[in-house]
């Protein structure tokens, strides 16, 4: 009896089965009890899967078509599903019961958090990058701390850190939020020289700092001088967000002026807003957001006390 018959069958009695007839379709060969383990010992067959997802193996065959996921397979054809697998489509599953369609969930899962969606003329490095990168690694010196002190702070790997301050890595908005805290600055000190904020009430178009990262976000600070409000107009490329969750204190509101924009809170609640929608939240929810839409989005976002 093969190893494959025994697991197809699960019985362990020393009873020989029939062998099983061969299969005509690759589909086909996931009709396995739901907790087999594959032959090798690495992943569970569809059917645990889909339990583990609260979906059905359609669905989950469904999603491989669409390019949502991709399971490896056994040499006789059969799909094997990893946690990282499980842990992706449960997110699938709760973002379609939310309504998004299938391209809309493929944008938020490559887009938004997700480096690898980001475009490549926009995760390359450029002279911002290079600038963001020198200044944190003067701020680094200037405090004494090494690459794994600073890594320890912020919870980022000393590669990736390192990568940031030589100019060869362009950083997301969520690294630089962590790296700007432990030097009791903020996102915008790091991506720009001295500035002076207008001490008039009146904040002229020209006179507005105007950032672009090499993250496809562009920030425009509409802030007045000695203002604990802290209003910025984002534009967010497709695809393209925070990069990862932001944690602080004080309050939010957000109004979206155009495009449509991902957020999520606490790594669950996840919102969709479109132009018209607004929100606000406390700071210290870990919020993580970006643009899961074909065309650039616009938000007027507010903090206080003054965060970027």
């Amino acid at each position: 009896m093969t190893a494959d018959a025994t697991a197809t069958t699960g019985h362990h009695d020393g009873h020989v089965p029939r062998r099983a007839r061969p299969r005509r379709a690759v589909d086909n060969a996931d009709r396995r009890p739901a907790l087999a383990p594959p032959h090798d010992g690495q992943g569970i067959y569809i059917q645990q899967a889909a339990q583990l997802v609260g979906a059905t193996p359609v669905q989950l065959r469904t999603w491989e078509q669409q390019q949502l996921v991709a399971p490896s397979r056994t040499p006789s054809g059969y799909r094997v599903y990893t946690i990282a697998d499980v842990e992706r489509m449960q997110r699938i599953q709760s973002l379609m019961a939310g309504g998004v369609n299938a391209e809309g969930v493929r944008r938020i899962l490559n887009g938004p958090g997700y480096s690898a969606g980001v475009p490549a003329a926009l995760a390359a490095p450029s002279s911002r990058s290079r600038s963001v990168g020198t200044a944190i690694r003067d701020l680094r010196k200037q405090h004494g701390l090494t690459l794994r002190d600073l890594s320890r702070s912020t919870g980022l790997s000393a590669s990736y850190i390192s990568s940031v301050e030589r100019g060869s890595a362009a950083p997301s908005i969520a690294s630089l939020q962590k790296i700007g805290a432990v030097f009791d600055t903020n996102v915008l000190g790091l991506m720009s020289d001295v500035y002076e904020a207008p001490c008039t009430p009146l904040v002229r178009a020209g006179d507005r700092r105007v950032l672009d990262s090499d993250k496809g976000v562009r920030i425009e600070d509409l802030s007045t001088a000695g203002s604990n409000l802290e209003p910025l107009l984002f534009t967010f490329q497709p695809g393209c967000g925070s990069d990862g969750a932001i944690s602080h204190e004080g309050e939010e509101f957000l109004y979206v002026m155009s495009g449509q924009l991902y957020l999520c809170l606490d790594g669950s609640d996840e919102y969709y807003l479109n132009p018209g929608d607004s929100m606000s939240f406390r700071s210290e929810r870990a919020h993580e957001f970006g643009n899961p839409g074909d065309a650039p989005t616009t938000v007027l976002w507010i903090n206080t006390p003054r965060t970027f």
